[in-house]
């Protein structure tokens, strides 16, 4: 059901149930909150038992062990409201980074590099993703979206909350997670942008020097916004060995997620976590299963 209907809340699921207990001639109400933890637990032994039969939920078949090309880009529908009591919840870190871990990084790179406070214009635009940094955070929000990793076939990778809008760092810290998957090409909407930003901070930080073996390349569509040369320089067309990428998978994928947002911007953070974890495996299950046909 969440699969199919994402924006569904667990309140109208359970309501669903119990009109269906009332037709039957049973009596009793179904607890929301007892019925999302058992339903968690349950989805969380499941995919235990994935995990030692050998089933990788996060792996694209067709794109091991060599991976072609990784679209990155953010969702600022995937916001979350702040909220009293905060819990870890079962998938930490299975999907969605760790935020500590990720705080450490943004700001070990905040202190090595100095960062511009210039707009992201390119030709006629202005790119609200290509910041450096952000100078304070959102009121009332706990975080203010999520950066999301995807392969060329469409296939969830890898996620993180954001945390100071989209920065740079974030899509450099999916960019580091990819590394060991021998990933070619780079695609972002603000590549233009971001390249450069990347060669800034590995002088200064040579640790991240691998990261440089990637070759950039502007998603197709996006590049139609920057300017022409920009195109020509970066535009996904123009790049040997891209095939018929087009960098904006991750656009399909955030069009999906977005619809889980309805129900889990007012979530704890390790219920927001779990539930997304679960919508991104039922979709990368689906994907799986109908990759022979796509492929074909």
């Amino acid at each position: 059901m969440k699969l199919t209907a994402p924006g569904m809340s667990r309140q109208s699921f359970t309501s669903l149930l119990e009109q269906r207990t009332e037709f039957f001639g049973r009596n009793g109400k179904i607890c929301a909150d007892a019925f999302q933890r058992s339903f968690f637990e349950w989805r969380y032994c499941q995919f235990e038992i994935d995990q030692l039969c050998g089933l990788k939920v996060f792996d694209c078949p067709a794109c091991s062990p060599f991976m072609l090309a990784v679209a990155v880009d953010g969702n600022r529908k995937m916001y979350r409201f702040k909220r009293g009591d905060e819990d870890h919840g079962l998938f930490k870190g299975v999907f969605v980074c760790e935020d500590d871990d990720v705080s450490k990084f943004v700001d070990y790179i905040n202190e090595k590099t100095k960062h511009s406070v210039g707009k992201g214009v390119c030709g006629t635009s202005q790119w609200t993703a290509a910041r450096e940094s952000v100078p304070k955070k959102v009121n009332k929000l706990d975080e203010e979206g999520m950066e999301v990793a995807v392969c060329r076939h469409g296939v969830l990778l890898r996620s993180l909350n954001m945390m100071r809008g989209e920065i740079f760092a974030y899509p450099m810290y999916l960019q580091k997670e990819m590394t060991p998957r021998n990933v070619q090409f780079m695609c972002t909407d603000v590549i233009c942008k971001y390249w450069l930003y990347l060669q800034r901070v590995v002088n200064d930080c040579p640790e991240l020097s691998p990261l440089l073996d990637m070759k950039p390349f502007l998603s197709v569509m996006h590049a139609k916004a920057h300017s022409w040369k920009c195109e020509i320089k970066w535009g996904g067309r123009n790049q040997d060995g891209a095939g018929t990428t087009l960098g904006e998978e991750v656009e399909q994928v955030n069009s999906f997620l977005s619809r889980t947002a309805i129900c889990s911007k007012y979530m704890t953070k390790g219920a927001r976590t779990d539930m997304i974890t679960i919508q991104a495996m039922a979709w990368n299950k689906r994907k799986i299963e109908n990759l022979a046909k796509v492929l074909s």
